[in-house]
């Protein structure tokens, strides 16, 4: 959707004037709400919030339903990140999750999680992967791995983040989320615990209020719009 907008936009550009050396404009999808803009950026360099498509009208089913309406629940999934001891992870999940009286959906993505039929139970839902906007709202808290695009979905969803970064990126938008007051610091997944976690998901119960105000900022924007504004000012500059 917005991509193939995006780039019908910058087919517009008249090549002649764009030359390849020259950089007109940078476009960075990142909420100002996580990241406020650094004020030594040139003015060529956008922050326009997340580019976020429309969700697909997709319905919950009814034992997610019944799930979500059973009491407070901890969402937790790593898409595609699996490094590591699935099953310990998948243990600690549940273990923390209990301390905190906390339902644990799991999401197990690629094979990140991993929970053994020992810890299941009626307050534990496992499935492969489920609708972030639909699900993350009425979530207590959310235990991800901390790539960009399930951070936005977190803060916007209004939920505090407990991050267990793997690779790349992940440990700065962990520290982001810290830092802004919407989750406790990052748990490197090679020093996951069910006791680290537990006391994680109790620190982010802290974060909620302070979450709730940033996902009410972060709904309110449109960084798409925002994003086609710059490409079609520059079309007709």
């Amino acid at each position: 959707m917005f991509r193939r907008e995006l780039q019908a936009a910058v087919d517009l550009l008249p090549p002649e004037r764009t030359p390849a050396t020259e950089t007109r404009a940078t476009l960075i999808p990142v909420s100002p709400h996580l990241l406020p803009r650094p004020s030594d950026w040139p003015e060529s360099v956008h922050l326009t919030g997340h580019w976020a498509d429309k969700p697909a009208a997709t319905e919950i089913d009814d034992e997610l339903e019944a799930f979500l309406n059973g009491g407070d629940v901890v969402y937790a999934g790593f898409g595609s990140m699996k490094a590591g001891d699935a099953r310990a992870r998948g243990e600690a999940i549940i273990e923390a999750a209990r301390r905190n009286g906390l339902r644990a959906l799991v999401a197990t993505g690629w094979g990140g999680i991993d929970i053994p039929a020992a810890a299941m139970g009626g307050d534990v839902l496992v499935r492969e992967s489920v609708a972030h906007h639909l699900v993350l709202p009425r979530a207590a808290a959310a235990i991800h791995h901390g790539g960009a695009g399930t951070v936005h979905a977190v803060a916007r969803a209004g939920v505090p983040s407990v991050v267990v970064p793997f690779i790349a990126d992940q440990p700065f938008w962990g520290a982001v989320l810290h830092r802004r007051g919407l989750g406790p610091q990052p748990v490197s997944y090679r020093k996951l615990t069910a006791d680290k976690l537990a006391r994680a998901l109790g620190e982010a119960g802290n974060c909620r209020d302070q979450a709730a105000r940033t996902g009410k900022l972060m709904r309110a924007e449109d960084g798409t719009a925002v994003a086609l504004d710059v490409l079609e000012n520059l079309a007709g500059s």
